[in-house]
């Protein structure tokens, strides 16, 4: 005996038009959580069937059919979820809307198996109805009334995918109509008439809500031996991270962290999977945004200052030089990861107490334009795309060894910056300035070199009142050449404290 089937509305984008822009369905049932979404001008659907503490099952395809079985590929349910973002970000623009009424469509569930069913009324005599068939293609019907004609009638055509069953329905509308005359019948006036839509316009329904923005899984992972090390996997036993063989703890407390959604994970398709060399992955780690990645806290102390620019520095020449190598694209998505927290630390040494002036505003350009680099690699990953990691990663590391050495000029001259603070680059990568709020003003940290000269002895003797003398004028020449020798100062600090490292 056939049970009832469970229905989940379509919500339509573009339902006025010929052929709808987006499909998107999401409701509770079958055993667990259905998310839809089908581009019928592309061919392209996901469905998603989600039982709970399980890993999510996909089916897609990319021939316009219908979903004609239960989804059977195991996926992990936070690539998932990434995968119904991906589908149904930038929806195409509007077609034309010719036809007069709007498609309402339902998504059934009968017994585990999916179908599905579209219907538009294009006149008071007929509707144009889509139904998807066992083998998953489409059948549509027109179906003219009795009313208005000699008799009912019907026709039927069947088409692999969704729009050109539309296509095809559309021929029938016109055939079995043009026995009675009406074109303008089935048609919107002024979208034939340009008269007319220049004194009517035509005014486009509202846009349908999102639902399957309510379809938000929790993924479970766990930390698994290898011969090399531990790894994290998630629910389908894909690796998303990679420990030492003595890092156990590290890797358990990384799985405790991702599972409780106190770490970021980034999850690509399979497809990028492989194209990065990591496999038929459903989601791997990929670099987080910067503003997930912790930076330390900017030092205040010209050793510090010193050390920190010369092991940035070579940080930046070493990610360079791996970027150009095999590594760099076998490696990319963790040699990004690597370039992402190269800047948070940039970051933090430009933040320095001690810097200030025309140096420490290029090196926040120069920051400015690395994180630029890393936002758009990201976010090209997240769209499906391929960038070109190397050169970003070579854009990334200049940029970080620029803001390094002016950073470290700039704290060369000791004084504290009042006024303004700078941006950070989390503001930065999101291309949003900061809100800047004055700092208090602090006491200038007096130069270590040259030394200053000893203090004269008090006077025994009651000295005459005098006027107060002027202000001595400012030597341009004789400051730089205090700020030059103060700078070499911290770089001959920093070689030797690098040669007895």
């Amino acid at each position: 005996m056939t049970a009832n089937p469970e229905k989940f509305r379509l919500n339509i984008v573009g339902a006025d038009e010929d052929v709808p822009r987006v499909l998107l369905a999401y409701g509770r049932g079958c055993g667990g959580e259905v998310a839809f979404v089908m581009r019928p001008r592309e061919a392209t659907a996901l469905l998603v069937h989600q039982v709970k503490k399980e890993p999510a099952k996909l089916w897609r395809t990319d021939l316009g059919l219908a979903p004609s079985h239960a989804p059977e590929l195991d996926a992990d349910p936070a690539a998932a979820v990434a995968e119904i973002r991906r589908m149904k970000s930038s929806p195409p623009p509007a077609g034309p809307a010719t036809l007069k009424g709007k498609w309402a469509g339902t998504l059934f569930c009968t017994d585990g198996t999916p179908s599905m069913r579209l219907d538009r009324k294009v006149a008071s005599y007929g509707t144009l109805k889509l139904a998807s068939k066992a083998d998953g293609r489409w059948s549509a019907t027109f179906e003219r009334a009795e009313k208005w004609f000699s008799k009912a009638k019907q026709e039927s055509v069947e088409r692999t995918s969704l729009a050109e069953a539309i296509q095809a329905g559309m021929g029938l509308v016109i055939g079995l109509v043009s026995e009675a005359c009406s074109f303008r019948d089935t048609r919107r006036r002024n979208a034939v008439d340009a008269e007319y839509a220049v004194q009517h316009p035509y005014t486009p329904p509202k846009e349908a809500k999102d639902p399957t923005g309510r379809y938000q899984p929790r993924s479970s992972f766990r930390a698994v031996e290898q011969a090399d090390g531990w790894v994290v996997v998630n629910d389908v036993g894909s690796v998303v991270a990679k420990f030492g063989n003595r890092e156990k703890g590290k890797a358990e407390k990384h799985a405790s962290a991702l599972t409780r959604g106190k770490a970021p994970v980034a999850t690509v398709s399979p497809q990028i999977a492989d194209g990065f060399s990591l496999g038929s992955l459903p989601g791997v780690v990929l670099a987080p945004p910067l503003s997930e990645i912790a930076a330390p806290e900017p030092p205040a102390c010209p050793t510090s200052v010193a050390r920190i620019a010369s092991a940035t520095e070579k940080e930046a020449a070493a990610l360079q030089e791996l970027s150009q190598s095999l590594w760099g694209s076998t490696e990319a998505p963790e040699l990004l990861a690597r370039a992402g927290k190269l800047l948070r630390h940039a970051e933090a040494l430009v933040k320095s107490p001690l810097c200030s002036g025309k140096e420490q505003k290029m090196a926040w350009e120069d920051l400015r334009r690395g994180a630029d680099a890393y936002a758009q690699a990201r976010e090209a990953i997240a769209r499906g795309e391929k960038p070109d990691i190397v050169t970003t990663l070579r854009r990334i590391s200049e940029r970080v060894a620029l803001a390094a050495a002016r950073a470290a000029k700039s704290c060369s001259a000791g004084q504290q910056k009042i006024g303004q603070a700078p941006r950070s680059t989390d503001a930065i990568a999101a291309g949003i300035t900061a809100r800047e709020t004055p700092r208090p003003p602090t006491v200038p940290m007096q130069p270590v070199w040259p030394p200053a000269a000893s203090p004269q002895a008090a006077p025994t003797a009651k000295a005459p009142r005098t006027r107060k003398a002027k202000a001595p004028e400012v030597d341009p020449a004789k400051d730089q050449a205090l700020v030059n020798a103060f700078a070499d100062a911290i770089k001959q600090a920093a070689q030797q404290m690098g040669g007895a490292a």
